[in-house]
Order: structure tokens, then C-alpha cells, then sequence
């Protein structure tokens, strides 16, 4: 016999933990399938100013008080200091000439800072998602979601109470019934395969590739010089999402 649950939320990214962690606050019967296994690592994120807003919210309207400390820097480093996270003070652009032979430097001329907060405390947050993701999946346990990793799902058929999940877990077939289906997957997700949907690419969109990984031992590039630029910056530049903006193509 299948298990039966209200909702099963497919993918334990931060989207899915915190829409289970909703639905599991509202009354509702939730499982988390997940793929994978927790800590793993995929493309990071950060916070925006709204974002920020959206998340302390989502905390106070459902009684989530571990995630509404996640909304802001200070309160995050105040709670949770053990837990990954980069400052996020705005946006840095610094524009390189890959044909100059010196060595670059940050000057007033090649460098465009956009400033989203007035100071640390209330400022965005980057995310380390191994670290992040996994913090919101024990929340979530916590308050009663049930969760389930390594369990890859097979088959998605509708039926009168709901919809029938089949998946593979541990090398055993699954069977799991639910009332409502969450893809919390991402583009080109678990559904999306399962239905054997069509993909249709957005009118006008470039093509475009990007590598992501992550770095440890990187050294904080030298502080403008306000003497020698003419300059007065509002944060360091590196206490933002830094871009490094090239011909051809960019880092960020």
C-alpha cells in the first residue's frame, strides 16, 4: 500500500524545505523527496532587499522563527554564526583590459559600486546553498515534515484522490500517494521529465553558458586609495556580488 500524505513536495532546495515547512505549519500532511543527500552543493544564491522582506514574512505569518533570523546579516550572524554566509552590502562592477600589460588596479574610472543597505546589520545575505539548504531541511524535520533523500522518482500518475508517485529509494520500488504534487526541482525538473513536456525557449534570449564552482584561499582584492582616486566608497567593494566585467564575457 502506498503511503498517503497531503502533500509531497518533490526537491529539498531552499524553495521546497520552506514550502513544506508552510504547508507542514498550515495542518497539512507533507514528505520531502529529495534526489540527492543532504549537504550538497549547487549554484549559490543571494538575498535582495525584497527577498529579505518576503522571507521575514513568510516567518512571521507561519511561526518559523529559525528562518526569520535568515533575512537579514546581522540577525543571521547574531543566531546562526556557525552557519556559511557572505555579506552582501550591493553590487560591485569592475571593468578589466585584458590587452593592458601592468597589473589591474581598482580605480575611480573602472569600477561601479550600486549600494543596497546603509550598513552591515540590515544588509543582504550571500548563501552558501550546501550549508543553507541543509539548515532549512532539518527545520523542516523539526516541525514534522517527513523526508525522504535518495529517493528518485520513476513515475507521475493522476488519479480520483490525487496523484500516485512511484519511485526507487535504497534499490526498493516506493509507492507514494498524495493529495496535492510540489516540483521544487527547477527548470527542466522532475515533472517536467516525468510528463515529457516540451521545452519553449524565451523569444530573443541569448545563448549563453556559465561555469560555477567555489573557491577557498582567495585573497580580497587591494581598497581604492580615496587620497590617490578621488574616491569615497560607501562599503569594500568584495562585501557585495562582485562582477569582474571583461571583453567577451564576465565573473561574477
Amino acid at each position: 500500500m502506498p503511503d498517503n500524505h497531503d502533500i509531497a513536495v518533490i526537491g529539498s532546495g531552499f524553495a521546497g524545505s520552506l514550502f513544506a515547512m508552510i504547508a507542514r505549519r498550515l495542518g497539512h500532511s507533507v514528505v520531502l523527496l529529495e534526489r540527492g543527500r543532504h549537504p550538497r552543493v549547487v549554484i549559490g544564491e543571494s538575498s535582495t532587499p525584497l527577498s529579505n522582506l518576503l522571507l521575514e514574512e513568510l516567518a512571521r505569518r507561519y511561526d518559523l522563527p529559525a528562518v526569520q533570523h535568515l533575512s537579514k546579516w546581522g540577525p543571521w550572524q547574531e543566531q546562526y554564526s556557525h552557519l556559511p554566509c557572505g555579506l552582501k552590502r550591493g553590487f560591485s562592477f569592475f571593468h578589466h583590459d585584458l590587452a593592458q600589460p601592468e597589473p589591474w588596479h581598482a580605480t575611480a574610472q573602472n569600477h561601479f559600486l550600486v549600494a543596497a543597505s546603509p550598513h552591515n546589520a540590515i544588509a543582504d545575505t550571500h548563501w552558501y546553498r550546501a550549508g543553507f539548504d541543509h539548515f532549512l531541511l532539518d527545520q523542516a524535520q523539526q516541525i514534522g515534515v517527513e523526508y525522504r533523500d535518495e529517493w528518485r522518482a520513476m513515475s507521475f500518475a493522476e488519479n480520483d484522490n490525487g496523484v500516485a508517485l512511484t519511485g526507487i529509494q535504497g534499490g526498493q520500488q516506493q509507492a507514494v500517494h498524495a493529495s496535492f504534487v510540489v516540483d521544487a526541482t527547477g527548470p527542466r525538473g522532475c515533472l517536467h521529465s516525468l510528463l515529457h513536456l516540451e521545452e519553449t525557449r524565451f523569444a530573443h534570449y541569448p545563448s549563453t553558458q556559465a561555469l560555477y564552482s567555489h573557491f577557498t584561499g582567495v585573497r580580497r582584492a587591494p581598497q581604492l586609495s580615496p587620497a590617490r582616486d578621488g574616491v569615497q566608497l560607501p562599503y569594500p567593494p568584495e562585501d557585495a556580488a562582485v562582477h569582474h566585467i571583461f571583453d567577451g564575457g564576465w565573473v561574477w
